[in-house]
């Protein structure tokens, strides 16, 4: 693991913070790859119960670093297919990963987020944005295009012609606009935004953590699925919902007047 990327597990939150400030923390491929190596070992841990990815310093991401390919275009056109399909695909995993792990991901982004920076945020179960927040899909302003995962969430985020602007322009937008269009959840403050974050993702932390999960794998397989699918995996989730401890406690805390401690 890279000192790019700082990562800990601690009362029942996962913690990614991207740490290359000095370069608006540009993701590499080693760095993605060092994420799904952390998310893969706590997928499976019933103890760790939300993942939050931050940025270090006053920028949550800048995209895919820019400085690889520019080391990269020394190759043939043929050569610079096959590099850039392979860098492509050998972050699909992790994409992939953050939509399956039953965890909620959160995000908090402040400053600038580029490219696939948008991935992150737009595909997180919830984002939150300083005031200052600054978003734009970088990709067209080099002649590439969007990967990462952001062509399938974006969309789904904002609606598919909001997401063509984005893709088409490339243009910049604020925290306000990003709100006002689905990207984001919540814009506070830029300063109350590490407390702000803590208190969501405490909330997340202390619920119900297979009710928490059903309802992400659902809510991901919704735009997908027709009525009949998706009432099928209602009634399996509502029957493992059922069976767990946290049914139990959630009843009696109902039946008792009091509030519910779950995960006991």
């Amino acid at each position: 693991m890279t000192q790019a990327l700082l990562t800990s597990i601690e009362n029942g939150v996962a913690r990614i913070v991207i740490n290359r400030p000095e370069t608006r923390n540009a993701i590499s491929g080693e760095m993605l790859q060092d994420m799904l190596q952390f998310v893969r070992s706590f997928e499976h841990d019933p103890m760790v119960k939300v993942l939050l990815i931050t940025g270090a310093g006053p920028h949550f991401a800048a995209g895919g670093d820019i400085k690889s390919f520019a080391d990269a275009l020394t190759q043939s056109p043929e050569g610079l297919r096959a590099d850039f399909e392979r860098r492509s695909e050998e972050a699909a995993p992790l994409w992939l990963a953050l939509e399956r792990i039953p965890q909620p991901v959160v995000v908090a982004a402040r400053g600038f987020s580029a490219g696939a920076a948008l991935s992150f945020i737009a595909g997180a179960d919830y984002s939150l944005a300083s005031d200052n927040a600054q978003f734009l899909l970088a990709h067209v302003g080099i002649g590439l295009v969007a990967d990462a995962g952001t062509t399938y969430h974006l969309p789904r985020a904002i609606g598919v012609r909001k997401a063509k602007e984005l893709a088409f322009f490339g243009d910049r937008i604020d925290a306000q606009t990003a709100l006002q269009i689905g990207l984001v959840n919540r814009v506070v403050a830029d300063a109350e935004l590490e407390a702000e974050t803590e208190k969501w993702v405490s909330r997340l932390a202390a619920a119900p953590a297979t009710s928490i999960a059903c309802a992400k794998r659902m809510m991901n397989a919704s735009l997908g699925n027709d009525m009949r699918a998706q009432l099928d995996m209602e009634r399996v989730s509502v029957g493992d919902c059922g069976a767990t401890a946290d049914l139990q406690e959630g009843v009696a805390a109902f039946m008792e007047k009091r509030k519910p401690v779950f995960g006991k």
